[in-house]
């Protein structure tokens, strides 16, 4: 089998693996509508399914896999795009990959070398203490959109023809939706945050 193929494959069930954990870290997202307890709550929940010590490396692999494959396609077929579904499949997916690498490779830091907990109060760190939120805030949203925008792009080469462009724009605009109010619920619009001091102690060297 050509090692394109074999590239394609690893980055579909990197993808399908993804995509369980992404639709709950999502949904635990749209909770924190709801307040900040509800929103550890639910992530409490369900870190007892993606923390399992069987499951957290299967997890942390298959993003590994999903960065460097996705990375490889776009080298790959770079000089062979052409129009606006095949361009944003590969501008999304390139911004993905890093966001993908960097906020987990942040995670872990901040779990295993500061012993913080990446729950709610971490994002919202870098997105109420300013002047940080005039780059995290941009950094989060994108990374939502991108992931809507790459599904979008998904739906609209497999279903084809009109169909696939009016699923992939539906997508396309409802990840633009969704991004605003995540990173707006975690900025405190909709209601008041108090950070606990750690979490502040964290960035206030630097600012």
């Amino acid at each position: 089998m050509h090692a394109g193929r074999w590239i394609r494959i690893a980055h579909r069930v990197s993808a399908v693996v993804l995509a369980i954990f992404l639709a709950a870290h999502l949904l635990n997202h749209v909770v924190a509508l709801r307040g900040v307890a509800a929103h550890l709550a639910f992530m409490a929940g369900a870190r007892l399914v993606y923390r399992a010590p069987a499951l957290e490396p299967i997890l942390l692999a298959a993003a590994l896999v999903q960065i460097v494959t996705g990375v490889e396609q776009v080298r790959a077929g770079w000089g062979m795009r052409r129009g606006f579904w095949q361009r944003t499949q590969a501008i999304s997916g390139l911004y993905l990959a890093f966001f993908l690498a960097n906020h987990t490779f942040w995670v872990l830091v901040a779990r295993f070398g500061y012993g913080l907990d990446s729950n709610f109060y971490l994002a919202a760190t870098f997105l109420t203490i300013w002047p940080l939120p005039l780059l995290f805030a941009p950094y989060y949203a994108l990374g939502v959109f991108a992931l809507f925008a790459h599904l979008a792009c998904a739906a609209h080469f497999r279903l084809h023809g009109r169909i696939g462009d009016r699923v992939g724009q539906a997508l396309v605009a409802c990840g633009a939706v969704l991004a605003g109010v995540i990173v707006a619920a975690f900025m405190g619009a909709f209601y008041d945050i108090h950070l606990p001091q750690a979490y502040r102690a964290l960035v206030e060297p630097f600012l």
